[in-house]
């Protein structure tokens, strides 16, 4: 069976000077129901990117197609209703004086009644570990908190695509882990659900279904984590590296301890260890 087109790039090309590109000539495909990571070292344009699927910015030249219907001016507000985006800074996007409050912000903004609402929101506020905290303010909670909000409030809007923008990059390494579960929960309850991640985390990104990275404002590799992250020395040419349960993969394997190839943690390494 083909797999369904959700997002098309093609011929990307953006610079937010005459002179100065950033992204060159971008073009990839990603399919309903996948989870995408987008790596690539500081300055390659991997956030550009996302506001450019988000319509945030518009490109210089070329199009994205989000279930075949262009994106532009015309199109942006139907589109807004299939699309969300999680940013970088936590404290940046919560809108609302409590959690309550954020995540019924988008409901209030389509209409939603009261009653519908209150449901909903409870509703996503458990999905995300956040609903005996309804009543917080921003200020009591911690970033990992505030971002499981900001998630939860784009989830109850039943949104087909989900950005994650460097989600992560201000987070501690408990965070981290949270919002790195969290979006694995999310896809396992949704199949469905089609989930960008720009993120500086290979860990995460090894957890993905395919990875793309960016270099140079090019697509340098699209393919599985498997192929991607397979030549540790390629990775350190473009200031990458490879994840570390994959280096403990590989040191076992030279020791003639070959891992599954569907072991992506240290935790399922150890398990499988001592089975």
């Amino acid at each position: 069976m083909e797999k369904e087109k959700i997002i098309e790039v093609k011929d990307l090309i953006f610079g937010y000077e005459k002179d100065s590109t950033i992204l060159k000539c971008i073009s990839f495909d990603i399919f309903k129901g996948e989870y995408v990571t987008l790596i690539g070292h500081n300055g390659s344009g991997k956030s550009t990117l996302a506001k450019l699927l988000s319509y945030i910015l518009e490109p210089t030249s070329g199009k994205v197609y989000i279930e075949g219907q262009e994106l532009n001016e015309k199109s942006i507000k139907d589109i807004r209703s299939k699309i969300g985006i999680v940013f970088q800074n936590p404290d940046n996007q919560f809108i609302g004086s409590t959690v309550e409050d954020d995540i019924a912000f988008g409901l209030e903004n389509r209409n939603i009644k009261q009653d519908v609402m209150k449901k909903t929101v409870l509703e996503f506020a458990k999905k995300v570990g956040m609903d005996k905290f309804l009543n917080k303010e921003p200020e009591e909670l911690s970033g990992g908190q505030k971002q499981r909000v900001a998630i939860a409030g784009i989830l109850a809007l039943n949104l087909k695509i989900i950005i994650f923008d460097e989600a992560t990059s201000m987070l501690d390494p408990e965070g981290v882990e949270e919002i790195r579960k969290l979006i694995l929960n999310m896809k396992e309850e949704n199949p469905e659900l089609t989930v960008i991640s720009i993120t500086h985390d290979i860990e995460e990104a090894y957890l993905s279904d395919r990875v793309i990275i960016l270099n140079d404002g090019k697509v340098y590799k699209n393919d599985i984590p498997e192929n991607v992250f397979k030549d540790e020395e390629e990775m350190r040419k473009i200031d990458l590296d490879i994840p570390f349960v994959l280096k403990i993969k590989n040191e076992l394997a030279a020791r003639n301890i070959i891992i599954p190839r569907e072991i992506k943690t240290i935790e399922g390494v150890a398990n499988y260890l001592c089975q």
